[in-house]
C-alpha cells in the first residue's frame, strides 16, 4: 500500500477538488484506497484551508461534509498528464502533417510547450528527449500542400466559430473560371491528404463541400447567418461515396476471399454490410451513387472485384475499362 507524506496527501486533494464539484472524506479515503484514515484527511484539509486555500464546506447525504474549491481558484491549479494523453498528443502531432508550414502547425507547437508544463517529472523527461518525438508518424501520398493557405484558412476558422456570412471566390475546374457566391461555413474535412469545409449555400437550401485549395478568396461579412438550419453529418456521407454526391443505388460487390482482409475491416460507407458467399468470397452491399470516385476505387481492385448490381454500374465500369485497353493497344 502506498505511504503518503502529509504534502503529497494535500497536493492529490488539491487536484481532486480542482476537477470535481465537491468531495467527501468518504470519498477521499476510497481516492486514497483505504490507506489513510478519515480524521487525517479532516485534518489535511483544515491545515489547506489554514493556509489560504478558499475551501468550501457543505453538508450532503447522511449529514456528511462535503468539500469544493471556489471556481475562480481552480484555474491556477495544473492538472498533471498521464501517459496515455500524453501518447494520445504525440499521435495527433504526427498526423498535423497535412497543415505543415502554415500557422496551425505552429499553434499546435505552442500548446504543445504549455501542455509539458503539467507533466509528471518522469513524463516531462522523456518528451525533452529527441527519440519521445518519433513515437508516432504519418503518411499520406499525394498530400496537398497549403503552406501559401494559411489566410484563408484562418478566414474560414473565423467565419465558421463566429458563424458569420462569407463570400467566397472558388476556382470552377469544369468551367476554367472563377465564380463568387455566398456560404455560411459548417466545419472542415480532412480527407485523403486534402482539406475541405463544408458550407450551407442559402440560396439552394442545401450543404456543400468546397476544397480549400480552389478557393482564391475568403471574405468574412460582419452580419452572422441565422440558426436555421441542421447538419446531418451522417445523411451527408450517406448521399456520397468519398466527396462526390448523388441519387443513391443498391450496389453489391463480390470481392475474391484472398484479398477479403484489406475489405471488410475498414468503413468505407456508413451503409455497408457483408456477408459470405459458398467458396468464402466477401460479400458488400451499400447503398451510394454510382460517381467516378466509385468506379476508380472498384476498378482499383482489378480483377479481385466483381460488380454484381447494378447493371448500370457493370456497364460504366466495362465501357471504363475498353477504353483503357484501347489506350494500350500496340
Amino acid at each position: 500500500m502506498a505511504d503518503y507524506s502529509q504534502i503529497q496527501r494535500c497536493i492529490k486533494i488539491l487536484q481532486l477538488l480542482s476537477t470535481h464539484k465537491y468531495v467527501t472524506t468518504s470519498q477521499l479515503e476510497e481516492r486514497f484506497h483505504f490507506t489513510v484514515s478519515r480524521r487525517t484527511l479532516q485534518r489535511d484539509l483544515i491545515v489547506l484551508s489554514d493556509v489560504g486555500i478558499p475551501l468550501i464546506t457543505e453538508k450532503v447525504q447522511a449529514n456528511e461534509n462535503a468539500w469544493s474549491l471556489m471556481d475562480s481558484f481552480k484555474s491556477f491549479l495544473p492538472i498533471p498528464l498521464e501517459t496515455n494523453e500524453f501518447l494520445a498528443l504525440q499521435l495527433l502531432k504526427a498526423n498535423l502533417s497535412l497543415f505543415n508550414k502554415t500557422e496551425i502547425q505552429d499553434d499546435v507547437k505552442k500548446l504543445s510547450q504549455k501542455i509539458d508544463q503539467l507533466l509528471p517529472e518522469n513524463l516531462f523527461v522523456q518528451s525533452t528527449k529527441k527519440e519521445s518525438q518519433n513515437i508516432f508518424s504519418s503518411f499520406y501520398m499525394g498530400q496537398y500542400d497549403y503552406s501559401g493557405s494559411n489566410e484563408i484558412i484562418k478566414s474560414i476558422m473565423d467565419g465558421i466559430f463566429e458563424k458569420k456570412k462569407c463570400l467566397v471566390i472558388y476556382d470552377r475546374q469544369m468551367t476554367g473560371k472563377p465564380v463568387g457566391f455566398y456560404v455560411e461555413p459548417e466545419k472542415f474535412l480532412s480527407y485523403q491528404g486534402g482539406l475541405y469545409v463544408i458550407v450551407y449555400i442559402r440560396n439552394l437550401s442545401e450543404f456543400r463541400l468546397l476544397a480549400v485549395h480552389r478557393i482564391i478568396e475568403w471574405k468574412i461579412f460582419s452580419d452572422q447567418f441565422p440558426d436555421d438550419h441542421s447538419f446531418n453529418e451522417k445523411e451527408f456521407f450517406r448521399q456520397r461515396f468519398g466527396l462526390f454526391e448523388g441519387e443513391s443505388e443498391k450496389i453489391k460487390l463480390k470481392f475474391d476471399k484472398s484479398i477479403r482482409h484489406l475489405i471488410e475491416h475498414k468503413t468505407w460507407h456508413s451503409s455497408q454490410s457483408f456477408s459470405d458467399d459458398k467458396k468464402q468470397n466477401l460479400i458488400m452491399k451499400f447503398e451510394a451513387p454510382i460517381t467516378p470516385e466509385l468506379i476508380s476505387w472498384i476498378m482499383s481492385w482489378h480483377v479481385n472485384v466483381k460488380v454484381i448490381k447494378p447493371i448500370e454500374l457493370k456497364a460504366e465500369i466495362k465501357e471504363k475499362l475498353i477504353q483503357n485497353l484501347n489506350e494500350y493497344e500496340l
